[in-house]
Formats: structure tokens, sequence, C-alpha cells
């Protein structure tokens, strides 16, 4: 018989996509908890760059100073076709770089804010399966004692791309194995590069060589000539391989991590059956080119948070949860075909691919267009959403990204938007210049109210008297005061659902 929750989502996974889901629904106030196979967090360094989206997020929770402290931040990217440079640097954010930081050290920041907001996290106890019966989820536990089953209103799978919770939802994992193998190693190198990241593509293979800023090296090898081997990776092989694709030795040496991996690309069908949902790996696999994977889980929860908090509150409509699916998973589809491509064309040996990567790499680098497209979808800067979009709404506002808004003038004078949307709320920038409007005091604390003007900023925000931000950063809804006294509420119900302070009647004075 399976025993009754104590909390509204349990999570199986406490990798970065589960811890920084936990957090979210713990700063919304949801009890939750995380169980994980693993005894302890991940210590090789595994994913290894945070892209700047994730990093305004992570400011947006008070974690990227924390982040910072321990990370190489890269500011751009060496590709050897044409000695070719992306510069990070142009990115309209201020985190135009790539953050590198070992997966074990975002980890631990992540663990230690969801620790610090009461998420309980239970280690050595793996999730074997799951069925849904009812209005509760109930899933298999085993540990090394024992094996037992609970309950919960609300699962979610954040185990990897072998989800149990995935197989249980029976949503199928759609995609291909690539026929090439990667080979990844952290070390010292003798002869040291001249860039903190360097892709180094020749007809050989590809080379991609990440400088963690303390001595060491993150080398990812595809060698066209190795077939698979279920062999440990040595170091003379690391070394002979690196000869053969550069044409000279580094001399590496005091292997800290090796590994060997085949790349594959796949999609869940669904991202939510019932009360089951998935997110990170479990939804979602795809070529490590361009370091999307922990960047996308990142995204994922915090998209995914705010709502599921709505929804077991009570709050909010079912269908919220649907526009998580709806959002994150075209996103997750779009990086799956950009990588896709752009490891068949860097990897490729045919003449026409030579040519299209030296093309295509001379675009993204050289055409300030390009390169501007380029930046923007690789760091997450670009993302927007569909599902989010207001046809009333001043165009590039509402389903786009709202930068770090700094006000000059006004009450809030002084104050920037990722500081004002720590406590996870909803906040509406009021620049019409009047009196507080009122329009949202129906939900209470779920909105933080910014009045002033911005400036400093490009785009359409400065134009926009009002702006609602969703807590993932996003525009839910954008426009004039006029308009907003009947359309303000009306997206604060579609993205919040109903209001938390109840109305007041004439007889209550």
């Amino acid at each position: 018989m399976a025993t009754g929750s104590d909390y509204e989502v349990v999570i199986a996974g406490a990798g970065p996509t589960g811890l920084c889901l936990a957090g979210e629904l713990a700063l919304a106030g949801v009890r939750c908890k995380v169980v994980e196979r693993r005894t302890h967090r991940t210590e090789e360094s595994r994913a290894l760059g945070l892209h700047g989206r994730t990093m305004e997020v992570l400011r947006a929770r008070g974690m990227a100073d924390t982040v910072l402290e321990r990370a190489n931040p890269v500011k751009q990217v060496r590709v050897s076709l044409g000695n070719s440079l992306l510069n990070l640097r142009r990115l309209p954010s201020d985190y135009g770089q790539l953050t590198i930081i070992p997966q074990g050290e975002t980890e631990a920041i992540l663990e230690e804010r969801a620790r610090d907001l009461g998420v309980t996290i239970e280690r050595g106890v793996k999730l074997t399966g799951c069925r849904q019966e009812g209005e509760e989820v109930v899933y298999r536990l085993e540990s090394e004692e024992r094996r037992w089953e609970e309950r919960t209103p609300w699962l979610v799978g954040c185990d990897g791309a072998h989800s149990a919770v995935r197989h249980a939802m029976g949503a199928a994992f759609e995609g291909e194995m690539y026929p090439y193998t990667i080979i990844v190693a952290d070390v010292k190198l003798g002869v040291p590069l001249d860039e903190q990241l360097l892709i180094h593509v020749g007809r050989a293979g590809l080379v991609v060589c990440t400088d963690f800023g303390n001595g060491w090296y993150r080398l990812g090898v595809i060698d066209r000539g190795k077939s698979w081997s279920d062999d440990p990776v040595t170091l003379q092989e690391v070394r002979e391989t690196l000869v053969r694709l550069f044409g000279k030795d580094l001399r590496p040496s005091e292997p800290l991590w090796t590994s060997r991996f085949r790349i594959q690309e796949r999609q869940a069908e669904t991202y939510r059956r019932g009360r089951m949902i998935i997110a990170g790996d479990a939804a979602h696999v795809h070529s490590p080119l361009g370091g999307q994977g922990l960047n996308l889980g990142i995204q994922d929860a915090v998209n995914l948070g705010w709502k599921l908090a709505a929804v077991a509150s009570g709050r909010g409509s079912d269908r919220l949860i649907d526009t998580y699916q709806e959002e994150r998973r075209r996103v997750s589809q779009g990086v799956i075909k950009v990588t896709d491509l752009a490891t068949r064309m860097m990897t490729s040996d045919a003449l026409p691919a030579r040519v299209a990567r030296l093309v295509g790499v001379s675009t993204a680098t050289r055409v300030p267009r390009g390169h501007r497209l380029a930046v923007g979808h690789l760091s997450g800067i670009a993302t927007a959403y569909p599902t989010t979009a207001d046809s009333r709404s001043p165009k590039g506002t509402a389903g786009h990204r709202v930068p770090d808004l700094s006000f000059r003038t006004g009450p809030a004078q002084g104050d920037r938007l990722f500081e004002n949307m720590r406590a996870g709320t909803f906040v509406l920038v009021d620049q019409s210049g009047n009196q507080p409007s009122g329009l949202l005091d129906p939900w209470g604390d779920l909105v933080t109210e910014m009045r002033g003007r911005i400036g400093g900023v490009k785009g359409p925000w400065m134009d926009a008297e009002m702006i609602l931000v969703r807590p993932d950063g996003y525009c839910a809804w954008a426009g004039g005061r006029e308009r907003a006294t009947v359309e303000l509420p009306a997206a604060m119900r579609r993205w919040a659902g109903a209001p938390t302070v109840p109305a007041t009647s004439p007889a209550d004075g």
C-alpha cells in the first residue's frame, strides 16, 4: 500500500534541472521533495557552460554572483575556419559571455538554495516506476535497504535521458543516434592554447577546447576515424587523437575526468500526461555542440516552476501547465534542428559540407546580422514564446524576454528589474507617471510593482507605459494605461490564475 505524501510535488532527479525546479516551487510556497539515486552530487565537470540567458535567470534569483565567484567568464569563441571569432560581448545583456563552471559547482549552488527554501532532498533513493490513480500519482522507490510506494498530487521527472517517469507516461522518445563517438577529457596541456574557447575543425574531425581558468582544459573530440569502443579512455589515446587532429602534440597530462559516449538527438512526443511531467534531459537530448543541454534544463525549470505552483495551489487553470509544453518543446525542437545541422556540417569531410561550414562560420562571425542571430540564439537571449504573445501589445514585447530594466526617475529610481524578481513574483512596470493603478491589487503578494521611467535600453520597452513581467522574466502583456484597465487583469488571470485577495463588499466598509 502506498503511503500518503506530505508534499504537493515530488521531483525525480537532483541534477541542475531538478534542483532548480525544486527551488522555484519552494519559492512559490509549494511543499516539495527531490529523490535522487546518487548518494552525492556530481563530482565530474560534465556540463560546464552557462549561457547569457541562464545567467540572467540566476541573477533574478540572487545566485549569479555566487556562480561568478567560482567560474571563468569566456567573452569570445575562436573557430579555426578562417580564424573566425564569435564575440559574445555584443550580446544586449550584462552577461555577454559563456560562464565556464563545472556542473558539480552549479549543482552545489542550486542545492544550497533549494535546502535554504525548505526543500527535502533524499539521496540514495531511486524512482523505479509510477502510475496515476485519480488525482494522485503513485510512485515506486527503492534504496539499499528497502522498496516501497508513495503518493503525491504531482510528479516531475528530471531523471535524465533514461527517464523512468517518461517511460511510465508512455511518451515516445523520438530521434536517432549519430555515427560519431565523442571523447571528453579534462586535462592539463603542456602546450597551452591562446584562446579560452577554441573550436578546431579539420578534415579528420573536430576538437572543442575550453579553458577552466585554473590550469585545466576540457577537450571534446569527435574523430571520424574512430569506431565505438567500450574501453576506458586513456591519456595516450587522448594524446594521439589530438596529434592527429591538431597536427601537433599538446602534451595532455593529469586527467581529472575522461569519458566516451555516443551523440543522440531525441525529443519526447509529450512533456506531460495527466499529473506526470518531464523536464531537462528526460524531455530532450541533442548534440553537445553549443553547450545547450544544461541551459535548456534550467530554462525548463524556471518556465514550469511558477506555472505548476499556481495549479498545485488551486489558483491556476490546468491549462497553464500545457503552456509549459507548448513553449519549451518548441524551443528544444529548434535547438535539436540547429545543433544537428551544425554537428553534421562541422564533422563531414564531404566537399559541399566543407564549403557550407566555411560560408556559415563566416556569416555568423563577420556579417553583423548573422552575428546577432548566432549569439542571440546560442545564448538564449533571442528566445521568444509565441504562446505568450498578445497581438494588441507593442511588437517585440509580449512573449519576449524582458531585459534588466533600470529606473532613472520616479519612486523606483535606481532599482533594476532583476533585483525585484528575487521573490519569484510577477512584476508590473508602470511608466505612466500616475498614481498606482490598483488594477492588480486583488493578486496581492503575487505582484511586485515598480513605478518610474526606465532608460538606457533598446527596443520597445521605453514606449510601453505598462509592462507585466512573468516570474520567468518574459513579458505577459504590455501597453498603455488606458487599455490596461481591461486587458491587464485579464492577462493576470490567464497567467496567475484567480486573485488571492478576497473582494471587499460594501458591508465590510
